[in-house]
Parts: C-alpha cells; structure tokens; sequence
C-alpha cells in the first residue's frame, strides 16, 4: 500500500503519526509538507527525522509542473490532502493523470453559522468532488463535512505519542496553571490575564505560566515535563476548531479549562467548560481545580481514571485507522455516511 500524505506546516503530532504509519507492515509512506509561516519555529529535519518526506517552502514560486514533479515516478494508491488552501495540495489533487487515485480530504473545519462556511458548500463543490472522503477530528467537522457533500466521513484525524506524554513522572504534588498555543487575537490571552487576576482576587494562589509562538516558545520534545510540572492548562479561545493542546494535557494529566468555542469540548472526558469571555466563570473554574488538588493531595483520582478514555487518540490507533480507511477505499469499499 502506498500512501501520499501533502500537509501543510510542520507539526511534531503528525509526525508522530507518519512515523507509526510507516512501520505499518506493507506501508509504503511519502510525505509532501509545504512549511507554511506556523510552522517555521520549529526544526523542520529534526521533528520530520525519519521520514520520507519531501519539504517545500511555502514562499517558493513554483508552477504547477514543478509540483507536480515533486514525486515524480511514485505513484500512489491512496491520497491525504489536508484542506483545500494550499497551492501544492491544489495542484497534486488536481493532477489529471492522478484522477482514479482515491483521495482523502483532511481538515479540522467546524460547522459554523457564517456566510464564509455555508458558501463553501457551493464554492468548493468542484474542488470536493475529487474527494472519495474527508477525515476530520471529531463530531462538530463531521458535521461540516455532511454539510459539504463528502460521501465518506471518518473521525479521529488527530492523534498523538500518548507514551512521551506519561513518560515523564508528574510532580510529587502538581500545582499550577498554564497556556500553551500561538499568541494570536482568536487565543484571547487577555481573557485568560483577567481571569487570572480574578483568581488571585478570590484566594488563588498558584501561578500561571505561558509558553508558545509570540511568548516562551518551546520545543516539542519540552512539553511532556511542562506538563508534569502542572495542574491545569487554560484555553479562552474565541475560535479554536480542534485544540490539540488539550487532548495532550489531559493524557499527561493535567485538568483543562477552556471556552465553549473549542471543538473538542464534547470529546474530551471531564473537561471544564466555561462561556466564552466569561472571566468570572473561568476563575470560579480556577479555584474549583486548586481545590479539588488540595483534597487530593495533588492527584485527581477522577482524571487519572478520565486519561485511560484517551487511548483511542494513540497514533498506534491512528496508524491502524488510517490504513483501514486507505484499504477499503483502494479495495472499492461502499460505506458511506
């Protein structure tokens, strides 16, 4: 089985599930990243070690000949294409000679009451049309995808190494807050200031610490001794699809605060889930979490029982149902949704 994955951005999770993809048993893999500006701070050659991949500047000028060529001589039995915006995803899509190919369509794009998402019904029909499927993270994009016309939907599209994540022994008493992701106006870092300063306020007394792109940026590789070190991670998002961050604090133990604006707040076991821009809920949140700690001397038994629900987003799951999709397209299966 030869399978071409084209993303977009460099991103240490999907790796991860590239990596246990290909030492999959008759797994031919190629990769094809175009390294977009998200991805940029990270060390492309060394979270990509290992794989059959082919990197391409997203700044680059090349024709549609020339992306094209990019895997000259290789052809697959199956194609995953994340989106519909990238240039070199377009272009290897749209390859003519590649048309009987089974293609999968993977995004993270909820459904959303705007004119933008309801338009691209109409707007990317031709474009969708080229898609046996869309893989997506979980239930609020399946709904989009149903709204899109895919005749194909399948769930779980992000996965992560949960074994680096419970590797790192947690701290003989966990304390404290943090927020982890881009600085970027959707994150709404100032509602997560307010509620902190609210916290303090109402007789918190841990700290918060933030990390990421526009903050103290880290390394992947960082994050599962971040977490060990901490209680609880703090999401304020306005709009955030599909937080991956959330998924991995909770497999190494950490409790999650985060708005009702996160896509995977019915999927994820336990969560707090508070109003978007509702400071005094999130502090009120906050101080819960210090006190649920405190009774437990550091160790929520009622997460540690929640972690075990998560192995479902392990890559090895991811790898085995990723393959499974791959065989029964290339094999002429016929579920639809």
């Amino acid at each position: 089985m030869k399978i071409l994955f084209v993303w977009t951005g460099v991103t240490s999770y999907m790796a991860d599930c590239w990596r246990r993809l290909a030492a999959a048993e008759g797994v031919a893999l190629k990769v094809v990243v175009e390294n977009v500006h998200s991805g940029r701070a990270f060390d492309a050659a060394h979270v990509l070690r290992g794989i059959d991949c082919i990197l391409v500047d997203g700044g680059s000028e090349m024709d549609n000949a020339a992306m094209n060529g990019l895997v000259h001589g290789w052809i697959p039995d199956v194609v995953f294409a994340v989106g519909w915006h990238s240039r070199v995803v377009r272009a290897l899509v749209h390859r003519s000679d590649w048309s009987e190919i089974p293609k999968v369509c993977c995004f993270d794009m909820p459904w959303r009451w705007s004119v933008r998402c309801i338009a691209a019904r109409w707007v990317l029909h031709g474009f969708i049309r080229k898609y046996a499927a869309a893989y997506v993270p979980g239930r609020i994009c399946a709904r989009y995808a149903r709204w899109l016309g895919f005749p194909w939907i399948e769930t779980g599209l992000f996965s992560i190494e949960s074994s680096k994540l419970r590797s790192v022994p947690a701290a003989g008493s966990r304390k404290g807050f943090l927020y982890v992701g881009r600085y970027s106006s959707e994150k709404r870092i100032d509602i997560i200031e307010k509620a902190y300063s609210r916290y303090r306020e109402l007789g918190g007394t841990w700290s918060l610490d933030c990390y990421g792109q526009g903050g103290r940026f880290v390394q992947p590789e960082e994050m599962p001794g971040i977490y060990a070190s901490h209680a609880c991670l703090l999401l304020a998002s306005a709009f955030d699809p599909w937080p991956l961050v959330a998924l991995e604090a909770r497999t190494a133990g950490c409790d999650v605060i985060m708005s009702n604006r996160c896509g995977n707040r019915f999927e994820l076991p336990g969560v707090y889930v508070v109003r978007f821009g509702n400071v005094e809920a999130m502090a009120r949140a906050m101080i819960d979490v210090e006190a649920k700690y405190n009774r437990h001397e550091g160790r929520s038994e009622e997460l540690q029982s929640a972690v075990e629900d998560l192995d479902k987003y392990d890559c090895a799951t991811w790898a085995k149902r990723t393959l499974r999709l791959a065989n029964e397209l290339t094999n002429g299966g016929g579920r639809h949704e």
